[in-house]
């Protein structure tokens, strides 16, 4: 009897093992595979150029090289402003429905477009020496992420698109003397994440990077958005919003030879 408990004993512990690996690699397998799904649905779920599209944006790029007068101005723009909520909601992607800082972190994450340091005085420097990488970007403001395989997975959740309350935009507004008139091409975006204290009472600005125009214009172009409260149909894309000047923006600096504000001035 004895013996015959023993055996038991041992074959139910082998099975237990057996069970508790078999348990182990499910999970690691089920893991992997929810990785590898994450990953396609952050490259998918904003749209990817065609040649087409690509033929397209490079046909509609403003050139401003040669024009007789021009002057860039920075904006910051409010997202508790009604006229910019366009850009702010929805807070969370809803089918193809993205707002505009989610929209840049995707694009960034997967490498389809490039982010340049904020500087300390606040000036864009677009060069290889200033070039921000993502990994930086992430560790820097606390984001949390996982790394798999050299690439750097982060849940819609934690993306801070809730907190981005805020954009610097540079523009140039210029006389275009092939159409004899004055235009605005949107330069430069930069995010601005709000945050506050540990106690509540003070809320500071982390300006995260700063991205050319130029380079999102093309996504920006594909995606829609919603901006009017009254008629709920998304028949407007981001691009439309900065090309038509939609958004209020305060003009806080012009660029000027000593790179002050305008307070400062």
């Amino acid at each position: 009897y004895r013996r015959m408990k023993r055996i038991f004993l041992s074959i139910t512990i082998i099975l237990g093992s057996l069970f508790c690996a078999q348990t182990f690699a499910q999970q690691d397998g089920l893991r992997e595979r929810i990785a590898r799904r994450q990953a396609q649905q952050n490259r998918q779920s904003v749209p990817q150029l065609s040649v087409r599209a690509a033929n397209m944006n490079e046909s509609q790029t403003q050139n401003v090289e040669n024009a007789p007068w021009m002057r860039e101005i920075y904006r910051f723009l409010d997202m508790e402003k009604e006229k910019n909520a366009s850009l702010y909601y929805p807070e969370t992607p809803i089918g193809d429905r993205m707002n505009l800082f989610t929209m840049m972190f995707k694009l960034l994450a997967t490498g389809d477009v490039r982010a340049y340091e904020y500087l300390v005085d606040g000036k864009e420097v677009f060069t290889e020496e200033y070039e921000l990488k993502f990994k930086d970007m992430l560790d820097r403001f606390g984001i949390m992420y996982t790394e798999e395989g050299g690439t750097f997975q982060v849940h819609e959740s934690d993306i801070p698109s809730n907190e981005v309350l805020g954009y610097y935009v540079k523009e140039a507004w210029y006389f275009d003397k092939s159409n004899s008139v004055v235009d605005v091409k949107t330069l430069a975006i930069c995010p601005i994440v709000f945050r506050q204290d540990d106690f509540g009472a003070e809320t500071t600005r982390y300006p995260l990077f700063w991205m050319p125009y130029e380079e999102i214009r093309p996504y920006a172009a594909r995606m829609p958005i919603m901006t009017s409260n009254l008629n709920n149909a998304a028949n407007q894309t981001i691009d439309d919003f900065f090309r038509k000047h939609t958004f209020e923006g305060e003009i806080y600096k012009t660029t000027n030879m000593r790179n002050l504000t305008l307070a400062q001035i």
